[in-house]
């Protein structure tokens, strides 16, 4: 479906490691998300009888994870005998601590790789990209046509034996912008969320504001459509929590309901507080679910309507200081480490010099958590009153 041509080269350079290992270990496929880039690689595997291990964005991809796991998967035979592609997802995510020395550990990987390295990234302009650029073979997706589009939807809601409008479906089209997930998400909350029937199409953004993203998530009751709005919404999990904490009793009004909902976002509390407690970033995935398919789902009764979500008030603000003063703590204990000080001297020599600097300097922020090996948010916008 769309970039035919770059899907057949993709074809090709994985068939050619069965004539031998190619001059390029691993090809780079850059293009905005939903344009088939995972799906191409996926259908391929199955249709070339490959096995398929793949290591996604959520995983930790730090130096020494892909040292060991990546490192192994790539350089061991299968015990069939059979190619195996290794997919790394959003490579141009790679950033700060968590994913330190990242790039470097997947180049040495695909150095020594006895099977073909099939990665992704959505910005082209990321300058993690540029020495994995280098080292791979770079094919570019690009956004799907509207006909293509319009193909698609028009086989969905045929095989759920609904008829669509045709301006509807153009409607969708032209919002998704040639990402086909995102009009596949749209038509999905409009066939199980009913506002079909309303004769309205909610409006589309990739990145979802998040009153936006909690009008569509209460307008379904679908799991998977609701995972897939939180998935696409500009929120983190933290600040979703509190949002869902101050407006879900707008669209659960029967006592059943909040209770059911309250108890998702409970178990999602719980979840992060554990999280948190042990860093184990895998059960992340949980506390999504219990935000989104978890409080969607609890909706059984009362009827989806528009409504005014209100921004939390006291958890947010003080969930937002005490992250500002994390944030101030990492950099003054990194200055103390780099600068020989106390955190007590750096704060008043150091810290207070680079707010400073980076008042009239903005683009040295990136300098600047390069050298204390931590993120650029870590900084703050503007200097904190002493």
């Amino acid at each position: 479906m769309g970039n035919i041509d770059t899907i057949h080269a993709l074809r090709e350079w994985i068939s050619s490691w069965r004539r031998g290992i190619p001059k390029k270990r691993a090809i780079l496929l850059i293009g905005p998300p939903g344009v088939g880039k995972t799906a191409s690689i996926c259908a391929l595997s199955h249709d070339l009888n490959m096995e398929l291990v793949e290591f996604n964005a959520s995983d930790k991809r730090n130096k020494g994870s892909i040292e060991t796991t990546v490192w192994i998967a790539a350089t061991q035979q299968t015990i069939d005998g059979r190619l195996r592609i290794i997919m790394l997802d959003e490579v141009d995510g790679l950033s700060g601590t968590s994913d330190r020395g990242g790039v470097g550990a997947i180049l040495s990987v695909i150095a020594e790789s006895v099977h073909p390295i099939v990665m992704t990234a959505n910005d082209p302009s990321s300058p993690r990209l540029k020495d994995l650029r280098k080292n791979s073979l770079v094919l570019v997706f690009r956004p799907l046509e509207p006909s293509d589009v319009m193909g698609v939807l028009r086989r969905i809601a045929g095989s759920q034996n609904v008829i669509v409008k045709d301006e509807i479906l153009e409607d969708i089209t032209d919002r998704s912008a040639g990402d086909l997930r995102a009009a596949i998400s749209d038509l999905e909350v409009i066939l199980k969320g009913g506002s079909l029937l309303e004769g309205e199409l909610p409006s589309r953004d990739i990145k979802r504001n998040v009153k936006e993203a909690l009008r569509r998530l209460f307008m379904t009751t679908d799991s998977a459509a609701a995972r897939r709005i939180v998935s696409e919404a500009d929120i983190d999990y933290e600040s979703l929590l509190l949002w869902l904490e101050q407006n879900m009793h707008l669209h659960l009004r029967s006592a059943k309901e909040l209770d059911l909902g309250f108890e998702a976002l409970s178990l999602g509390d719980l979840t992060l507080g554990r999280i948190m407690r042990k860093q184990n970033w895998k059960l992340l995935s949980y506390v999504y679910d219990f935000l989104s398919a978890g409080v969607a789902t609890s909706r059984q009764e009362s009827p989806f309507r528009h409504v005014d979500y209100a921004e939390p008030t006291w958890p947010l603000l003080v969930w937002q200081g005490n992250r500002k003063r994390d944030k101030k703590t990492q950099i003054l204990t990194k200055l103390a480490k780099f600068t020989g000080v106390s955190v007590k001297r750096g704060a008043h020599t150091h810290h207070d010099t680079i707010e400073r600097m980076l008042e009239r300097e903005p683009k040295l922020k990136e300098a600047f958590a390069s050298w204390l090996e931590i993120k650029s948010v870590a900084f703050s916008r503007s200097r904190s009153p002493r």
